[in-house]
């Protein structure tokens, strides 16, 4: 069981997802809640590699000076986790976005994307958001997110983990677009032993 966003498995595919997934288990019993701080949700970022070092120190140095504005984008990026959630398991249902949670992403892209600019990148140039306020990061997931919801046409849906105690969110990118689980080392595994102790005393 992960502790934290530092630690927890990073099975979504996508950042989106991998938000959407910082809640250990949403399947049969729910938590714990991996996103506890501000802080978790710069570790997550910095795992995904959305966000450089310099980013990093300056969101960091921006939450430790002033604690109500990191509550408040903390606030606002489990609000956003869980319209994003409830986005992509409606897919997996194969249901039509709910529009509540697709304009409150939307609006928070919406408002990212304000203050993004041209920067250097990889030898070239793209859009990137400069970090200057607390807000941007989850902003930036709200783009992310976004972009998944562009794309549906364009790839395969997003699949609900139907492991016990799971229920974590994946883009799955085997080779037979038929995989159940967010990890098949784990909550794969985990089914294949439960599956095996039950036919053991049926016999």
């Amino acid at each position: 069981m992960a502790t934290s966003t530092a630690d927890m498995r990073l099975s979504g595919g996508h950042p989106a997802l991998d938000l959407a997934n910082t809640v250990d288990s949403r399947r049969g019993r729910w938590g714990p809640d991996l996103l506890r701080s501000f802080d978790d949700l710069l570790v997550l970022a910095d795992r995904l590699n959305l966000i450089d070092r310099r980013a990093v120190s300056r969101l960091h140095s921006l939450a430790e000076s002033d604690p109500p504005k990191a509550a408040a984008a903390h606030a606002d990026a489990l609000t956003l986790r869980e319209s994003i959630h409830r986005l992509f398991l409606s897919e997996d249902a194969g249901q039509p976005y709910p529009v509540e949670n697709l304009r409150l992403v939307e609006n928070c892209a919406r408002r990212g994307r304000c203050h993004q600019r041209l920067a250097e990148h990889e030898g070239g140039y793209a859009w990137a958001l400069p970090f200057d306020d607390l807000a941007q990061l989850a902003q930036l997931f709200a783009i992310k997110a976004v972009d998944l919801v562009t794309e549906r046409n364009r790839r395969r849906a997003v699949r609900e983990c139907t492991g016990n105690n799971c229920g974590w969110l994946f883009l799955d990118h085997s080779k037979s677009g038929r995989r159940m689980w967010c990890s098949d080392a784990t909550c794969g595994s985990h089914a294949r032993i439960k599956r095996f102790r039950s036919r053991m005393k049926g016999k």
